[in-house]
C-alpha cells in the first residue's frame, strides 16, 4: 500500500464481518500500535479439524519496527487468544490492566512464553509515541473492560471494546458515562462500536437480575446440575457461585480455563473464598443433590468439558437420565450445529436442558440498541464505525447510527484502511485467517487443508509400489482407499486399480511414475466411479 505516513488510520485485520477474532491496527506518524489480538471460532465446512482462527498479520509483521505494543482492553478469549499463536511473528509489549495481565500470564505459561506484559494503571493515560491512551471502565462479563480513547494530535476517536450498560454488574464497574460525555464534549473523529446485540430492542438486562431465576432451577433439582458457560464470564462464575452456596451444593470445576479465570479473579479480589470451588474428581463421591458442575464448552466445543459430558466421554464426571444442564450463555453466529448436536446429546440421556430460549438463565454482555442510543447522545461522534458483528450487524449498526444522526458510517472488511480525518477507505491491505492446528497455523487453502478437505468429501486412495533400479515392479501394486471404497465389498475394484497400475508401467515406461499413477487413478475414479478422491503415490525402492 502507498501509506500516508502522516495519517491517522484505522485497519481492521479481524472482528468485522464476523464475531470473534478482534485485532485492530491503529496508525499515525508513522507508528502503529494493535488494540486486541483475539482468536475466532473456525468454520469445520472450510477449515476441517480446526476448532479456533487467528488473524494472518502479515501486513503488521513486516512494520513490526513501527509497531509500539498490544493494548488489550479485556481478557475474553476473542480479545487475547491470538497472541500465544502471533506474539512472535509481532514481538512488542503487551499492555494490559491487571487482571488481563494476570490472566494472558496464566494463558502463556501453558506455551512456556516470555512476553513483556506491561501492567498498566487505568486511571493513567498511556503514552506510545504520538499516541496517547486514554482508559474509559465499562461494564461486561469480566472485569476490568475498558474502552480505548485514541488521541493524537490530529483527533481523537473511542474504541469501544465489549460494553454494556448495567446498574448492577455484580463483577466490575459500571460503565463511566460521565467520561464517555467528557469525551464527546472534547469532540470525537469516530466511535469504533459492539454491533453484538444491534438487533434487540431495549437494553441488554442486568447481571444481577439471574441469580433469582438460577437459583430456583437448581433448588427444584434433587439430582446433578451442570452450568455450561464462558470461562472467563467472572460475573456468572460469582453468581453461580452464590447459588451453590446458597442451594447447598459443591461447585465442582470441569475445564482448566475455568480454573485459571477463578485463580486470577481471587488473586485481583474478584471472587472470595467464601465459595469453595472444587476438582471435579474431589466430588465424585458427592450425592447428586449437593453437586454443582460448572463446565467450559458453551460453544460446543467437541473437546470441551460440556460436549464431552454429553458423550459420556468425560473421564471423572457424568450425568444421567433426571439430572438437569443449563447453558447460561448465548450461541455464537456459526456455532449452531455442534451446540445442537450437545443438546440433543444430552436429550436422548434423558437430561433436561434449559437455554436462554427456555428460561431467563443469560443475560449478553453487549449492548442492546437503547444502550447504543445512549452511548452516540452521550460521545456525538462525527463518525461511526460497527465492528463486533458480522456484516448483517454491522450494517443495523450503521442505520441505527444514522438514525442518531451520526454524519458518517463506513462499514470495513478485514484489510480495509479507513483515514480517519477525512472519514473515508482509502486503502486495502493482505488480511485473512490462520487455523490454530496444534503448534501449528494452517492456511486455509494451504496443502493440508487442501488435503483434509479432499479425503473428507471424496475419500483418499493410497498407492504403493515397490520397484527395483529399472523402475520395474518387484511385486503387485498395494491400493487401499478410505473412504473412497470399502475394504471388501470393493475389493474387486481396488484389483481393477492395481492391474491398470501394472499393466500401464509395463507397456508404457513412464519416465514420471508417481505422476502417471496419480492421473491413471484418479481418470478411473473420475470416469468409471464417478469420485474425485485424493491419490497419493507412495515409491519403495530395492537396489
Amino acid at each position: 500500500m502507498s501509506l500516508d505516513r502522516s495519517g491517522f488510520l484505522f485497519l481492521p485485520l479481524g472482528g468485522v464481518g464476523k464475531i470473534g477474532m478482534n485485532v485492530t491496527l491503529y496508525h499515525v506518524h508513522g507508528k502503529w500500535i494493535i488494540v486486541d489480538l483475539g482468536a475466532g471460532f473456525a468454520d469445520g465446512d472450510i477449515m476441517p479439524g480446526i476448532d479456533m482462527i487467528v488473524a494472518d498479520v502479515s501486513f503488521i509483521r513486516e512494520r513490526r519496527e513501527d509497531l509500539l505494543g498490544i493494548v488489550l482492553t479485556h481478557a475474553h478469549e476473542d480479545h487475547i487468544g491470538a497472541i500465544p499463536h502471533l506474539w512472535e511473528d509481532l514481538r512488542c509489549p503487551v499492555y494490559a490492566t491487571k487482571f488481563t495481565a494476570l490472566f494472558l500470564q496464566s494463558k502463556l505459561a501453558q506455551f512456556s512464553m516470555d512476553v513483556p506484559i506491561v501492567t498498566i494503571d487505568p486511571d493513567v493515560p498511556l503514552e506510545l509515541g504520538p499516541f496517547t491512551l486514554e482508559f474509559v471502565s465499562m461494564t461486561h462479563s469480566i472485569p476490568e473492560m475498558h474502552a480505548i480513547a485514541v488521541r493524537t494530535d490530529l483527533g481523537s476517536v473511542l474504541h469501544t471494546g465489549d460494553w454494556k450498560l448495567d446498574s448492577n454488574p455484580v463483577i466490575g464497574s459500571v460503565s463511566d458515562t460521565e467520561k464517555l460525555k467528557r469525551l464527546g464534549d472534547d469532540g470525537l473523529l469516530a466511535v469504533i462500536s459492539d454491533s453484538t446485540n444491534i438487533f434487540t430492542e431495549g437494553s441488554s438486562g442486568s447481571e444481577g437480575s439471574l441469580y433469582e431465576n438460577i437459583l430456583s432451577i437448581v433448588q427444584n433439582s434433587d439430582q446433578r446440575v451442570a452450568i455450561s458457560l464462558f470461562a472467563s464470564n467472572i460475573a456468572r462464575i460469582y453468581t453461580l457461585g452464590k447459588i451453590a452456596k446458597s442451594s447447598g451444593r459443591h461447585v465442582a470445576v470441569l475445564g482448566r480455563s475455568l480454573f485459571r479465570a477463578i485463580s486470577a479473579a481471587k488473586d485481583c479480589g474478584y471472587l472470595d473464598d467464601s465459595v469453595e470451588f472444587v476438582d471435579v474428581r474431589d466430588a465424585a463421591g458427592l450425592p447428586k443433590d449437593k453437586v454443582l458442575y460448572l463446565c467450559t464448552g458453551c460453544q460446543g466445543e467437541p473437546l470441551a468439558a460440556t460436549a464431552r459430558l454429553a458423550s459420556k466421554s468425560h473421564p471423572f464426571a457424568i450425568m444421567e437420565s433426571g439430572d438437569t444442564v443449563i447453558f447460561s450463555s448465548k450461541i455464537i453466529p456459526g456455532n449452531e450445529k455442534r451446540i445442537f448436536r450437545v443438546f440433543n446429546n444430552f436429550v436422548r440421556m434423558g437430561v433436561e436442558v434449559i437455554t436462554e430460549f427456555t428460561e431467563r438463565v443469560h443475560v449478553s454482555g453487549h449492548p442492546s440498541r437503547e444502550e447504543v442510543r445512549t452511548l452516540y447522545s452521550l460521545t456525538r461522534p462525527k463518525m461511526c464505525l460497527p465492528v463486533h458483528g458480522e456484516y448483517m450487524h454491522m450494517y443495523e449498526h450503521k442505520k441505527l447510527a444514522e438514525a442518531c444522526g451520526i454524519e458518517r458510517c463506513i462499514i470495513a472488511a478485514p484489510g480495509d484502511v479507513i483515514d480517519l480525518v477525512r472519514g473515508e477507505k482509502v486503502d486495502t491491505v493482505e488480511s485473512g485467517v490462520l487455523g490454530i492446528d496444534g503448534d501449528f497455523l494452517r492456511h486455509p487453502s494451504g496443502d493440508v487443508l487442501n488435503a483434509r478437505r479432499k479425503m473428507r468429501d471424496a475419500g483418499v486412495v493410497v498407492v504403493t509400489l515397490l520397484l527395483n533400479k529399472e523402475h520395474k515392479l518387484i511385486r503387485k501394486p498395494m491400493v487401499i482407499a478410505p473412504g473412497a471404497l470399502g475394504s471388501s465389498a470393493d475389493r474387486s475394484i481396488l484389483m481393477e486399480i492395481s492391474r491398470r497400475i501394472e499393466e500401464g508401467i509395463a507397456t508404457r515406461r513412464p519416465s514420471n511414475i508417481r505422476g502417471f499413477i496419480r492421473n491413471l487413478v484418479f481418470g478411473f475414479f473420475k470416469d468409471v466411479l464417478k469420485g474425485k478422491p485424493l491419490v497419493e503415490v507412495q515409491l519403495e525402492y530395492v537396489w
